[in-house]
């Protein structure tokens, strides 16, 4: 009996500890504007390789520091800090390429 009162013990210690946030991880991003959706703050790029992380491929990303109707026109190669946690991805930063 006492074994089981301990064993309830450590189990209820045990669940009622939280689990850590995931770490975010950025890295630059080159990329081209193809498309934006102001409604959703969403812009779809053309991305180059982020080594390691994922291919070049056509995206849709939702920005978080600026309201897609400001950024540069489409057509407009640009650079980004891409955000990744849990495998959602976002971008900020979005600047024309010099």
């Amino acid at each position: 009996m006492r074994t089981l009162l301990a064993l309830i013990a450590v189990l209820v210690i045990a669940c009622g500890k939280s689990t850590p946030p995931a770490k975010e991880n950025t890295y630059p991003l080159t990329a081209t504007i193809v498309s934006r959706d102001p409604a959703q703050n969403l812009v779809t790029m053309d991305n180059k390789e982020v080594p390691g992380v994922m291919e070049s491929m056509r995206m849709d990303y939702t920005v978080r520091d600026a309201k897609v109707a400001t950024l540069p026109p489409n057509g407009t190669p640009v650079t980004a800090t891409l955000h990744e946690r849990d495998g959602s991805y976002w971008v900020t930063n979005i600047r024309p390429s010099k």
